[in-house]
This record gives structure tokens, sequence and C-alpha cells, in this order.
């Protein structure tokens, strides 16, 4: 089975818009879950870091960079007035900068309620892809294992909290319970390479993964980095799709209201001529005999 953790960082790029989590590669994670092609992995802790942070933490920091554009656009302002205002462009530069500053403005205004307003597209992309993980919930054990781990330096290597000692556990724990397989594979996305390796996942962790559940991690940093996951999965979901849209089609020609209306759906159902079934003729045969609008 494919199984896949996103650390809490990386929930954050919903809110950015970034490359690592845009919306293309949001709607093809959420086919192939819907598809059980995957299973996403959401431990409690993933989950209070990502509802902690997306109020304060998040949007802060999104803010100062914005601020800090501003006041250099500020900066360039007074150069060019203390510089440059002999030329006769100058005035127009000038125009151009305060413009670039209106729009920064704004888009305070569109971080604050992107990551404040919980009915903001971000905000329910969130919950949506929450909503359709397996939530690992902690349990005594989950934390008394982390504290351990923890106390002894065990990775995932951080001094200073247990949060990811946490994560770590509520995976194993979730694994472990469903079956040892060398065909297990999980996809780790993490930017935190302090905690889990640097150029690959950390070998004490990966030789645990392997004596407790089987299989293998694959750790890259973003989602937009999983090659072989997206080409050998989006090609099985465009067949299930083509599939389903097939299946419509002959539904909307069976329940056809008029002639015409029985026309255009007949032409829609061409589209998928190869694919089409004994039974599927059998359907559009019995519906043109049966249905008068046809």
């Amino acid at each position: 089975m494919k199984y896949i953790f996103i650390d809490s960082t990386q929930y954050r790029m919903i809110f950015s818009r970034s490359e690592g989590f845009s919306e293309k590669v949001y709607k093809l994670l959420i086919k192939l879950i819907d598809h059980n092609r995957v299973l996403l992995l959401l431990p409690q802790q993933t989950r209070d870091e990502v509802e902690r942070n997306r109020f304060r933490e998040w949007p802060e920091g999104e803010l100062n960079r914005i601020v800090c554009k501003i006041q250099n656009c500020q900066k360039l302002i007074d150069q060019v007035q203390q510089g440059l205002s002999k030329y006769k462009d100058s005035k127009k530069v000038i125009i151009e900068i305060k413009d670039e500053q209106k729009k920064l403005e704004s888009s305070k205004q569109k971080i604050k309620a992107d990551f404040k307003n919980k009915r903001s597209k971000p905000n329910q992309m969130l919950k949506k892809l929450f909503e359709k993980a397996i939530s690992i919930s902690e349990s005594e054990e989950i934390i008394k294992l982390a504290q351990i781990r923890h106390q002894k330096g065990n990775p995932p290597h951080d001094s200073k909290k247990i949060g990811d000692a946490i994560i770590w556990e509520s995976l194993l724990s979730y694994l472990e319970g469903s079956g040892k397989s060398s065909a297990n594979k999980l996809f780790f996305i993490s930017l935190d390479k302090k905690a889990w390796g640097e150029e690959s996942f950390d070998q004490w962790l990966q030789d645990e993964f392997n004596k407790k559940v089987g299989g293998k991690i694959i750790y890259i940093n973003r989602l937009s980095d999983i090659p072989d996951l997206t080409k050998e999965e989006q090609e099985s979901i465009r067949k299930e799709e083509r599939e389903e849209q097939k299946e419509n089609a002959v539904i909307d020609f069976v329940n056809s209201p008029g002639w015409h209306e029985a026309g255009r759906r007949i032409q829609k159902i061409l589209h998928y001529k190869d694919i089409l079934t004994e039974e599927d003729f059998n359907e559009i045969i019995k519906a043109s005999i049966s249905n008068i609008q046809i």
C-alpha cells in the first residue's frame, strides 16, 4: 500500500499557492485518495501544528514579508526624489513604485482573509483534505514512547521539542497495525532536514521503519516532486474517470427529454465508443425504442 505523510509546514503552501502545493497538485492528491490509490496519514500532532500556526505564525510571517517589500518601495521613492528628481521620467518611476505599494497593501488584506477566514478558499481546501485523511489520535502509549525516544536522543533529531518524536511514533503505531509488507511505501514530504535527514531519510529511522512496518520510505521536499506516483497513478485515474464519464453519458441519453436533446447526447456517447460494452448498447437500444422523446 502507498501512504503519504505531509509535514505541517507543507500545508502552509496551500495558503501561499506555491509550486510545491499548487492547486493542480492538490486536485491530484484528492483524486488519488478518492480512488484509494494512496492513504493520507494525519497524526494529531501534525493537525495541532497546522491549526495553531495558520491563525498566527503563518499569517504573521507572510505579512512581515509584505511589509518589508512596502518599506523597500518607499526607500526607492526617497532615492528617486533625492537623486533623480531632475530627470523627466522620474515622476513616472515614482508613480509605478506607488502603484506597486498599493498592490502590496491590498495583498495584506487578502493574506489576513485567506488565513483567518474559515470560509476562504485555502481554508476550505485544507478542511476537505483533512476530512479525507486518516486521523491518528495520540494514545498514552504513543506519548510515552515519544518521551523515551526524546530522552534517549534517538531520531528524529530535535533536542528542543518532542513534536517530531510524537509524529514518528504515531505513524509507526498506525502502520504497524496495518500489517507488515515489503510492498509498503511511505511518501514522507518534509523540508525539515535537521529532524528527518539531509540528502536522504535518516538511516536509523529507515531501518526502524523496515523492521516494524516493512517497505520503503520515499523522502521528498514537496508534493510536486513525486514523479513515479503521479505518472503511474494519473493514468489509472484517467481510465476510471473516463469510464465514469461514459456511464454518465449513457444515463443522460436514456433520460433525454426530447429528440433534439437526444441527438446532442448521442454525440457525447460517441466520444466513448471504444469503451462501450454490450450492456451499454442494450441500454441505448432499449431507450431508443421505449422513450417516446427519443
